[in-house]
Formats: structure tokens, sequence, C-alpha cells
């Protein structure tokens, strides 16, 4: 079987790389949603693709053990029939590899004569495990945290490994590493949890009371040290005054608003998260449960009571969980960009110069027969190009970056109707820049992933898109008058499209609801917040 950089005819070339292209994409696409159990099976059959195509043997995602320093476990491998799979290996079999990727560099060998004097140790057992050439790449997350290595091997023949696989390669380790770190956040988040709630059966909480009649606030010893309050706010009311003065200025009006409603009975009872910056050990983040135990025949307050838990590292791990998925979903959008890029500016560029060569050929053809097959091949080179060139603005939009959101979508309908599937009418308001460029793109991507629904679901050949300005923020709705659905028990590909606007949408601070029912069409409605608001992309 060929491999992808191997002399081969020009149309060959092409296709195999929009075939890897497409691979590459596809397989970076399939980790933006994966729940944890899924990583491992998706990162065994994405080494198993990218290995055949590439003539590779042996594919290896090591890891660093967090048992033992300076092992590296196998946990993901691919083997062509007969090469045996590695087991762990220690960093002093290979001292040079460790350093450099330890330092985050990527380490190319054609051949292992490539190897620098100072790595006799690293050739000598690569020899024994019988590598021919290697292509190895750090799995980092931020700086100098390295997770692991993803290593790609030859064991029958030396090859070269050309800067711009490299690169493609690169973005794969870097979905994997996002995908690993992602999993390794949520495993810790469940425990947090776990830990939490084991605390919250053996009472390990923080417990007040408050006697309003006598002015007294009993605070437990557990709350005194969460919140930090001295020693000496301990008479009458003073702890609670502590407390109310402490909240972060940010949440303590709407904590405040809270506790008030909860006093004039507009609220059951109280449940709220907010920041508490304690005296020495920097802010905390607080889960606050509160209810009113006695009121008097008026309705005022008599007593109340309440518990505190400090929820400081549950809401660090979903802040590193959000933070990993904006990152897994940038890679993802700038992996998209790199392929549109080369997809316009090179191959569509090699396609044109082929159909004019072709066009010279078809005016010195000897007869018409001839004429007639080389006008035909370029008309197909022509549509060849079209399609490439609509590829690669699917995969990225320069028009996004370059006019706007207006434009991008008006664009994008536009470009749905010359493809005759699906008409649509719009209704977009001009909101320069209203928002910014993250949620822009979201929005974009949300109405992308709408009207393809539309087209493969509704069963109608029209739908709508409006943009506006909206409670402080952009309002997308993608609308058809279709056959719509049961929301509560959507199918299975409709299922994974809105998962990942949600996703998208809950990263850039923003919301999604969907309004359909059977037989009544769909309506999807997406909003952002502005520039500035809370909880919007700065």
């Amino acid at each position: 079987m060929s491999t992808l950089d191997e002399p081969q005819s020009s149309a060959e070339n092409v296709q195999q790389r929009l075939d890897f292209e497409s691979l590459v994409s596809d397989i970076s696409s399939k980790f933006i949603n994966l729940r944890p159990g899924e990583v491992d099976g998706e990162i065994e059959d994405a080494l198993r693709r990218l290995s055949d195509p590439l003539g590779i043997d042996l594919a290896v995602l090591w890891q660093w053990s967090d048992l033992t320093p300076g092992i590296a476990t196998a946990t993901h491998v691919y083997t062509r029939q007969g090469v045996p799979a590695p087991g762990p290996l220690h960093q002093a079999q290979f001292p040079w590899y460790a350093q450099e990727l330890l330092a985050g560099r990527t380490v190319v060998l054609p051949s292992l004569d490539a190897l620098p004097a100072a790595a006799t140790v690293d050739r000598e057992n690569a020899r024994l495990i019988g590598v021919q050439s290697n292509l190895a790449l750090p799995l980092a997350v931020g700086v100098n945290q390295s997770i692991g290595v993803l290593g790609l091997n030859t064991v029958h023949t030396e090859r070269d490994w050309p800067p711009a696989l490299v690169k493609r390669l690169q973005l794969v380790a870097q979905v994997f590493t996002n995908a690993l770190a992602r999993e390794r956040q949520e495993h810790k988040l469940l425990q947090n949890q776990a830990r939490l709630a084991a605390s919250a059966d053996l009472a390990g909480l923080a417990f007040y009371e408050v006697d309003f009649r006598a002015d007294v606030a009993h605070v437990d010893d557990r709350l005194r040290d969460l919140c930090g309050i001295p020693a000496d706010r301990s008479q009458g009311l003073q702890a609670l005054e502590f407390w109310m003065e402490h909240i972060h200025p940010d949440d303590r009006a709407r904590v405040l608003e809270l506790r008030r409603q909860l006093h004039a009975r507009e609220l059951e009872h109280l449940s709220v998260e907010y920041r508490f910056p304690h005296p020495t050990r920097g802010e905390r983040w607080i889960h606050h449960v509160g209810r009113v135990a006695r009121r008097d025949a008026g309705g005022r307050t008599l007593r109340s009571f309440g518990v505190l838990r400090d929820i400081t590292e549950a809401k660090q791990a979903e802040a590193a969980l959000r933070d990993l998925s904006r990152r897994l979903i940038r890679a993802h959008e700038d992996e998209r960009a790199l392929l549109a890029r080369e997809l316009h500016d090179d191959v569509t560029q090699r396609l044109a110069v082929l159909a004019i060569d072709m066009g010279r050929a078809e005016l010195t053809a000897a007869d018409g027969a001839q004429a007639d097959v080389m006008r035909s091949v370029r008309a197909e080179l022509v549509r060849l190009s079209e399609d490439i060139h609509s590829l690669a603005y699917q995969l990225h939009p320069s028009v996004l970056e370059e006019l706007g959101l207006v434009e991008a979508l008006r664009a994008e309908c536009e470009r749905r109707g010359r493809q005759g599937r699906l008409a649509v009418s719009m209704n977009l308001e001009s909101v320069p820049a209203v928002a910014g460029e993250e949620a822009q793109l979201c929005l974009f991507r949300v109405a992308q992933e709408a009207l393809t629904n539309v087209a493969r679901h509704a069963g109608t050949g029209r739908a709508s898109v409006t943009l506006r300005r909206a409670d402080g923020g952009l309002l997308l709705a993608v609308g058809d008058q279709g056959v719509g659905f049961d929301p509560t028990r959507p199918r299975e590909g409709r299922s994974l499209g809105l998962a990942s606007m949600r996703e998208r949408l809950h990263l850039v601070g923003g919301t999604l609801d969907v309004e359909s029912s059977p037989g009544r069409g769909t309506t999807v409605v997406a909003w952002v917040p502005a520039l500035g608001a809370e909880g919007g992309a700065r």
C-alpha cells in the first residue's frame, strides 16, 4: 500500500492529501463532546486510522506513571501484524529522548543515525526494540506539564517525516492531550464530588443558627474556620456581621438580596454559591443553604439556620474543565483554518494550473475526439476546484474575520441556496462589534449546524435565519416549518449536534433553547452576551 509521501501522479497526490486532511479533521471533531469513558476507544481507533495510510508499523501513546516517577506506560497502542507491543519504558533507557520531550520539543528521526552523539544509550535501546525511524510528539498541558508522548515508528524500513506531515500530527497529538487532560479533570471532579458527599454524610458541614429575638448568632468551629471569623467576634451578631461584611464585593448584593427574600417569605429556602475572601487563605468558594426555622404571627423571622461548605476545589476543577473545553474547540478551529488556507492557497491553485494546461492541450489536440476528452477533463478539474473552494469555506469562513458575523451569515445562507437544497430567508440586524470574536464564531457555527439539521431532518426546503440585539447581547434564531421532533427524545445525529451547540455557547456565557414538536417545525434560539457583559467572552 502506498503512503502519502511516495511518488504518485498529481491527481492521486491531490486526492490522497484531501483524504488525509479529511481524516485529521474527522478525528479532531470526534473528540469535542466525548464522555470520559469514550476517550480511550477513540484514541485507539485514531491511531489505527492514522497508521494505515502513513505506513506506520508501531504507534504508541505513552503516559507518565503517577505511581512510579520516570516510568512511561503504553496506554494506547496500534501495531501491524507481527510487530510486538512494547512494555513500560524507563527514562534511563532513553535519557536524551526524555530530556527533549519533557522540554516540549518534538523529535523527528528519519533514521537512528540522525541521533546525536549524546544519544548513544537511546540509539542502542531503539535498535533492541527494532525501531528504524521515529517521530516522537510531546503531550503537554500548558508549560512544563507533560503527561506523556505520542510515538510513531517504522520497524521494517526508514522513512522521512516531512514538516507539513509533522505539523498535522502535532495537531492530532494536541487533540489527544486535551482529551486526556479533560478526562483527568472530569475524573478529579467526580472524586471531589464524592468526597464532598461523604463529608456531608459525616456531618462535616459548617453550621450556624441565628436567634433574632435575642440578637445572637451561634456558629460552630468549622464555620468560624471556613470564614476566618476572629475569636474576638463572638458576641451577639458579630459573627453574622463579619460574614456579611466579607462576602466578595461582586457577589454581596446578590447574596444579601436572596437572604432578604428568604426572610420576606419570597423564597422557601436559600441555596446560593458565592466567593468569600478568607483573611489568610485567599478567595474561597462557598455553597450556602439556609432556612427560616420560626416566625412570629406577623411572619417576621425569629430563628434561622443553615450550613456552609467549601466548594473551592470543585469550582477550580470546573474552571479547568471549561478551559480545556475552550482550548479543544480552539485547537479544532485553528486546525480547520490551517486546512482551509492550504486547500485554498495550494490545492486550488494547482488545480487551476492543471485546468489551464489542459485547456492549452485541448487547443492543440490532433482530432475532435481527443479534444472532447480534454475538454471533459478540464471541466471536471474546474468543478473539483470549486468543490475544494466550498470545502475550504465550510472549514473556515474567512468572511467572518474580514466582514463580520452579519455578512458571514448572509454568505452562508446564499451558499446553501446556490446548492439548491435549502432556500433561506434572512432577517439580519446590523450588529457591529456587539459581541466578541469567539461569541461571533460560536453563533456562526450554531447557524451552520442548525441549517444542516434542517436540510437533513426537517423534510422541508425552506428555513429562516434571524439575528438581532436582545437582552444585552446577540440573539440568533434558525427556524423551519418541517416535521419537527420531540426535544425530550431527539434523534441521535441531531442530539450530538445540539450537544456541540450547547458546549460552544456555554464556553462564551451563552444559552441555547430548542422549540419543537412533531409536525410543527423547529426553532433553535442561541444567545450570547455583549462585550463586557457579565459572563461574556472577553
